[in-house]
């Protein structure tokens, strides 16, 4: 619910911004439509909901291949059949749809759900990209409206696209609105279509061309040939501009003099770009092939002669009201000696100068009077400094700029000052604006955050860039009626950038009465990730295990290793989905199964992953004496695996046993040897299969060699005969050897199992 709130609210808020950025739409080269198109995969997760014009629809999220990518398609042709037993059919005989509301809701589709956005739409901040729950909802939205247009449902497209809105909405998301002028977070289901279809009028969805697809496939068991829809797909194609940004240096008093020699430093807000430049004989200096979006401009340094009056930075929005080509310019004051500076300013922005308030300047011992008016900048530039008497004077407002009120305090409207023609005079008066809007900006703690940058835009243009001072805030004049957005282009770290824009509606009872309309924005901090590695049997943590992490939308990429706690944590990283993959893990313990597991992070989330894994699994090899249970220490075994190249040996130690860890699989387990006076068995060879943490035993069982003893004794007196030399052989001839009785008569001697 709140993901898809989210994505209408920001979206539909944004459109009110409509037109300021917006310039023509490059032109696009739009690739032929193919002759047929083979369907790559269908999925129906089970959901439908009622139309108010079409009846029960059915969910499907159907991908094509069009021109060498994997595009989304939509049924054409309501009442007939769709499913996965069409997979790897085709369709063909395609035919262009010129209907523009078809168009702009496929290209609003296509940009969000694959985030593939014009340079407007950046510039705009409308450039969310959707997760795959709110993508099925919008498939409903746009399903609906390609059956209504085929339907000839589509006289009044808002109307058509808000109803479905609506309906989809309750249906999905287990709402109860009944009108399409029921508001949700202050915005109608009928303003919400009418501005989407509004900013891809004007091409901020990009051109997205659309064909129908006939059916000429066999159709299957589930799907007769004749019971298929058509398709309707769209290609998005979207061409970079390269715009030019001219930075102006001019003489604040003649604002029409530009001043060469001033240096300045400009930067992009999202870190990509960084130059110093100086500016040229006439006062500029134009910096060309930059990408759309916003720099700061900040002036490091004034001419000769001149000084610095605000050296900003001033935002600048690339491309702006159309023009690929953007000027900003900076005024700088000369430094004349024995001359005087009086301007008019802006209470809440004492760097804006106010144009227009009316201020007397009266000599007190002399009879000099003269009534000046502020000109750009704030500026009184026709004082005739050189020209007045050495004396006291008096500098008093008389009538404040238009939409200011005059202070009632007559110490902030009357000034007193000395002239001797050598030092300088500097004199400030300050004026509140009768109507003000306000955007206080807060951390997650309530308290104020400054360094935020927002675009402050005003009925759908952009009408300054500003970033929030010391206590949070951003303070608009020059107000009049209508609605004020405050888009956040960049927060501080270790701060999120706001995915919402900030709406503030100004009244004409508001501006009759004069005061300040107050929105107050918080941001959340930027997530934290941590990984958390475990032994699968027993809980312990797993230290030295490797992972890499990649934002799935964004293009971050980290590897980490667990530490002594088993866990790696990630402190600020960007929103987005992630990929989290199980590199390798520290002896004894084997990558799992499946290495990889995805998450979504937003601002404010503090989330954990577990990975468990088995240790490799423990085989012990025990050979002991058959009959007795001896154990036989010294016994030989070759280990093998079955499906691998895996091959050592091992020797049983004291205790007639010996262990190994080793991979997962199945292996051989061969007695090579046996220490006298034991045998090999009949069946050498065991097999065994090991997974993950088992702990497996395979015993070998051996016999003594037989014993044979030979006597020799006198015939007579049945004395032993010692010395007695015997041939022993093997009946099959693979033995043979001499044994002499000893002083009992007797040889005795142990041989393989054979005839002898």
């Amino acid at each position: 619910m709140k993901k898809i709130r989210f994505s209408l609210t920001r979206i539909t808020a944004m459109l009110l911004v409509l037109v300021c950025i917006l310039g023509l739409l490059p032109a696009t080269a739009l690739a032929a439509s193919p002759s047929s198109i083979k369907m790559d995969d269908c999925t129906h997760n089970g959901v439908k909901y009622e139309s108010p014009a079409l009846g029960t629809c059915h969910l499907h999220q159907m991908h094509f291949g069009l021109n060498g990518k994997s595009t989304m398609g939509f049924c054409a042709e309501k009442g007939k059949g769709m499913g996965w037993s069409l997979e790897g059919h085709t369709w063909g005989n395609p035919q262009s749809i010129s209907d523009p509301t078809v168009k702009t809701m496929m290209a609003f589709f296509y940009a969000h759900s694959t985030g593939v956005f014009t340079d407007q739409a950046h510039a705009l901040n409308v450039d969310d990209v959707w997760d795959s729950d709110y993508t099925w909802t919008m498939n409903a939205w746009v399903q609906a409206i390609v059956w209504r247009y085929k339907a000839g449902l589509l006289a009044d497209p808002v109307t058509a696209c808000a109803e479905e809105l609506l309906y989809v909405y309750n249906n999905l998301e287990h709402t109860s609105y009944t009108s399409i002028d029921d508001t949700m977070d202050g915005r109608s289901f009928r303003d919400r279509a009418q501005y989407i279809l509004d900013l891809g009028a004007q091409g901020v969805w990009g051109d997205c061309a659309v064909y129908e697809y006939a059916y000429t496939g066999p159709g299957s068991n589930y799907h007769p040939a004749s019971d298929v829809q058509a398709i309707m797909i769209g290609e998005l194609n979207i061409t970079r501009e390269k715009y030019d940004l001219t930075v102006k240096k001019v003489d604040s008093t003649n604002p029409n003099k530009g001043l060469p020699g001033a240096r300045f430093k400009v930067t992009s807000e999202n870190g990509t770009y960084s130059k110093e430049i100086v500016t040229g004989s006439g006062g500029t200096y134009t910096l060309s092939a930059l990408e759309a979006g916003t720099y700061a401009v900040t002036e490091l340094e004034a001419p000769e002669g001149y000084e610095i009056d605000n050296a900003g930075p001033q935002y600048v929005v690339l491309p702006s009201n159309g023009n690929n080509t953007v000027t900003v310019t900076f005024a700088d004051s000369p430094e004349i000696t024995g001359e005087g500076s009086i301007r008019k300013v802006d209470a809440d922005d004492p760097t804006k100068g106010l144009a227009g308030a009316v201020i007397k300047i009266e000599g007190v011992d002399n009879d000099f009077t003269g009534t000046f008016i502020t000109g750009e900048g704030g500026y009184l530039t026709d004082v005739p400094w050189k020209d007045m008497p050495i004396g006291s004077y008096t500098a008093e407002e008389v009538t404040p700029p238009e939409g200011y009120t005059k202070s009632p305090d007559v110490n902030k409207t009357k000034q007193s000052f000395r002239w001797d023609g050598k030092s300088d005079i500097a004199l400030v008066f300050e004026n509140d604006a009768k109507v003000k809007v306000k955007l206080i900006k807060l951390d997650d703690s309530d308290n104020p955050l400054p360094g935020a940058v927002f675009n402050i835009i005003k009925d759908g243009q952009i009408v300054g860039t500003e970033a929030t001072k010391a206590d949070g805030s951003i303070t608009v004049t020059d107000v009049t009626e209508g609605m004020y957005a405050f888009v956040e282009v960049s927060a501080p770290a270790p701060y999120a950038t706001l995915t919402e824009p900030v709406i503030a509606h100004v009244d004409q009872a508001t501006i009759n009465g004069g005061g300040t309309v107050t929105v107050t924005a918080s941001d959340k901090r930027l997530p934290n990730l941590t990984i958390l590695k475990r032994d699968a049997q027993t809980g312990d943590v797993i230290p030295n295990t490797h992972f890499e992490i990649k934002g799935i939308h964004y293009g971050y990429h980290n590897d980490v290793t667990t530490g002594a706690d088993g866990r790696a944590v990630l402190s600020n990283i960007p929103v987005d989905s992630y990929e989290v993959v199980e590199k390798s893990v520290p002896a004894p313990y084997v990558v799992g199964d499946e290495p990889t597991q995805t998450i979504w992070l937003e601002a404010g989330d503090n989330k954990e992953l577990i990975f468990d894994n088995f240790k490799q699994p423990l085989l012990k090899i025990t050979k002991i004496e058959k009959g007795t249970g001896n154990p036989i220490p010294g016994t030989v075994f070759l280990l093998e695996a079955i499906d691998g190249d895996y091959r050592h040996e091992v020797t049983t130690e004291a205790s007639g046993s010996v262990e190994l860890r080793v991979a997962p699989g199945s292996y051989r387990v061969t007695e090579k040897s046996v220490p006298e006076p034991y045998c090999i068995s009949d069946e050498p060879t065991q097999t065994i299969s090991l997974n993950g943490g088992d702990e497996k035993e395979v015993i070998f069982e051996n016999l003594k060699k037989p014993e044979l003893t030979i006597s020799k004794v006198d015939a007579d007196s049945g004395k032993p005969v010692p010395g007695t030399v015997f041939t022993v052989k093997a009946i099959n001839g693979d033995y043979q050897d001499d044994w002499t009785t000893g002083e009992d008569g007797k040889a005795t001697l142990r041989v393989a199992p054979r005839h002898i």
